[in-house]
């Protein structure tokens, strides 16, 4: 597969990351990778396109956030089932995504999160509440690994799901990848255990039908990072 990826390190002025998704949507548009196939292992990816693995890892990040891969254990990334037009849409959508302002990204998801954990409790069925309690499950078991930030991600996105508010859950895909990346840049969030304990108790509130708690604690929840945002403003 080398020779697929040569010229890609002479392309100068766009974000590395999106420089692998886009090859990647290179490689879906002309056959070389199907759904199902696996993508190299990151270190090969790496060797590959001339980057360091943070950026490999980044993209496979933001293509996985989205659908257009799947990570399985023990198997690496997979490039999921869709049919080929479905894949080249979705990753023509995450390259032409803008990027704003972390204070913008930050203060528009505590807006959104607030709101769709408050219909999460109030529309929430029993097989939401089995992959939330999942979600979390993830998070606590990677709380010390480098995947931590993104499994607390998933916890969330997974609350958007069950607002069946599909316009809040395609808001927060489109503002989370970014933040997820300023996260990880700035290393941003570092290790709180209260995090856990927060989580906990919004699946709580969740269960017993409380939106109005939920959503207050979900406040007070983002307002450490939302102060961040701000005080980068100054």
């Amino acid at each position: 597969m080398t020779e697929i990826f040569d010229g890609l390190k002479e392309k100068n002025g766009i974000n590395p990351a999106d420089r692998v998704i886009s090859k990647v949507k290179e490689l879906i548009s002309s056959g070389v990778l199907k759904p199902g196939d696996k993508l190299p292992a990151e270190r090969k990816l790496a060797q590959e396109f001339g980057f360091g693995r943070t950026q490999i890892r980044e993209a496979l990040h933001k293509l996985e956030f989205y659908g257009i891969i799947k990570t399985l254990p023990q198997s690496g990334s997979i490039i999921n089932g869709l049919d080929i037009n479905t894949l080249d849409g979705l990753i023509a959508d995450v390259l032409n995504i803008q990027s704003y302002d972390f204070f913008s990204l930050v203060e528009t998801r505590i807006v959104l999160e607030e709101n769709a954990i408050r219909l999460c409790a109030e529309r929430c069925t029993e097989q939401d509440l089995k992959k939330l309690e999942k979600a979390h499950e993830n998070f606590v078991n990677n709380f010390n690994t480098p995947d931590r930030v993104s499994h607390d991600f998933a916890f969330h996105r997974a609350i958007a799901e069950a607002s069946r508010n599909p316009v809040f859950k395609a808001m927060l895909l489109i503002i989370i990848p970014d933040i997820l990346t300023i996260y990880q840049r700035d290393r941003i969030c570092a290790p709180n255990k209260q995090v856990i304990e927060e989580h906990k108790q919004m699946l709580e509130y969740i269960k017993n039908h409380n939106g109005e708690q939920a959503a207050a604690l979900m406040k007070q929840h983002l307002q450490g990072v939302f102060e961040l945002a701000k005080s980068k403003l100054k």
